[in-house]
């Protein structure tokens, strides 16, 4: 006979992840696929029915409430109860569906806390035997003392890590939810292993505080944020970018130095500090090669405690989406950031007054088929995203075009 386990079909491996450490918990034995025709496979595999099914309401490309009647359909799985997992602000529409649906038995809303689901399918199918301290008792049991899996296991755990993974499987805008929907405080730390750089964003009760950063451009730099705003003029930045490195001792934080030095007020700090966080949560949902961790009440360093930014994630995630879409497109025409690019002289003469912005006027006129766009970036003291979009449009309209390296003869 089959041993005891429960399915859980969602085409998300945070999700399904997130399942099967909550219930392990509880001494269950969990069982992922990524649609319906994966999961019946599986059923089929492990040769007997499932004690529950835990079902994504929204599978892309697939109707769940068919998947519902084909399991009442098949005799051998008719008996099986279902709990159908439900976006938040679609709960009413899927429970109103799946009420036709007998073997549904229950619904809850995703993200979801581990207790909440323990709590939904207690209700349903009781704990295993001795529960999680069974599970706990039998790792302790079954592996030796050279035993690395478990060392590390019980490192992770000893450490406050609660979350971690693989920037390539795992979306990290998953990440952002599932902290924010459960109100989380802790460090959010990240790794792209392309370029080494690294971004820490700290979150208190669910909302970003703050985040900083090693080894990323300098547009990233609170001092961009500042002569954007108006606050600090260019001139001055570079004035100061001079004098901190004549400093031979420890440096304070750039954003506290302008402060003091009457550069700059703490409310219009506030603000280039809320532009840059969000920049820098921006630049994490692009990166797919590298590696999270989540460290759950982590200590936050002085400069977070001090800011308590309270960012939105939700609205942080809209833009970031948004970003991410028109980097896509961007790409096409733009491949590197170290690339050159030649104006079309001719074209740019045809164009009628007023149709370039000042802002296109200012990337335009540093384009001179010397500069990669990657050092114009750095020269205007803007975003890459910005400039980028700007070269996109005068690519498109035929206003430069990519510069020709010259051919050894």
């Amino acid at each position: 006979m089959a041993s005891r386990y429960i399915l859980v079909v969602d085409d998300s491996p945070t999700v399904q992840k997130v399942v099967e450490l909550g219930l392990a918990e509880a001494g269950h034995r969990v069982v992922a696929a990524g649609d319906g025709e994966a999961a019946l496979a599986q059923v089929r595999e492990l040769g007997g029915p499932p004690e529950l099914v835990l079902l994504d309401g929204l599978i892309p490309g697939r109707d769940t409430v068919d998947f519902c009647r084909r399991l009442t359909d098949d005799p051998a799985l008719a008996q099986v109860p279902v709990v159908v997992m439900v976006a938040r602000g679609q709960a009413s529409d899927l429970e109103a569906r799946f009420a036709r649906a007998s073997n549904v038995r229950d619904t809850i809303a995703k993200p979801f806390a581990p207790e909440a689901l323990r709590t939904v399918v207690a209700r349903i199918v009781p704990p295993a035997s001795g529960g999680g301290s069974a599970v706990a008792e039998a790792l302790s049991l079954s592996a030796g003392p050279g035993d690395s899996g478990l060392a590390e296991a019980r490192a992770f755990g000893a450490g406050g890590q609660v979350l971690a993974g693989n920037l390539a499987v795992i979306s990290l805008s998953q990440i952002f939810e599932l902290l924010a929907e459960q109100q989380h405080t802790g460090t959010l730390r990240v790794l792209n292993t392309e370029t080494g750089a690294r971004i820490e964003v700290y979150f208190q009760a669910g909302r970003v505080d703050f985040a900083a950063a090693v080894g990323v451009a300098e547009e990233f730099l609170i001092g961009r944020f500042a002569v954007e705003t108006g606050d600090v003029t260019p001139a001055a930045l570079a004035g100061l970018l001079e004098a901190r490195a004549r400093v031979a001792g420890p440096l304070p934080l750039f954003g506290a130095d302008l402060v003091a030095r009457g550069m700059l007020s703490k409310e219009a700090l506030a603000v280039a500090m809320t532009r840059q966080t969000s920049e820098l949560g921006y630049e994490t949902l692009r990166w797919r090669a590298g590696f999270f961790q989540f460290r759950l009440g982590a200590e936050a360093p002085a400069a977070a405690r001090e800011a308590r930014l309270g960012i939105n994630v939700d609205r942080m995630l809209l833009e970031g989406y948004r970003r991410v879409d028109e980097w896509q497109v961007i790409e096409r025409e733009i491949a590197d950031l170290d690339e050159v690019f030649v104006r079309n002289e001719t074209k740019i003469a045809e164009l009628p007054r007023g149709t370039v912005t000042r802002e296109e006027l200012t990337v335009l006129d540093e384009i001179d088929g010397r500069q990669s766009v990657r050092e114009i970036v750095r020269k205007l003291r803007k975003g890459s995203f910005d400039v980028s979009k700007v070269f996109f449009r005068f690519r498109r309209a035929r206003l430069i075009r990519r510069r020709v390296p010259p051919t050894a003869t």
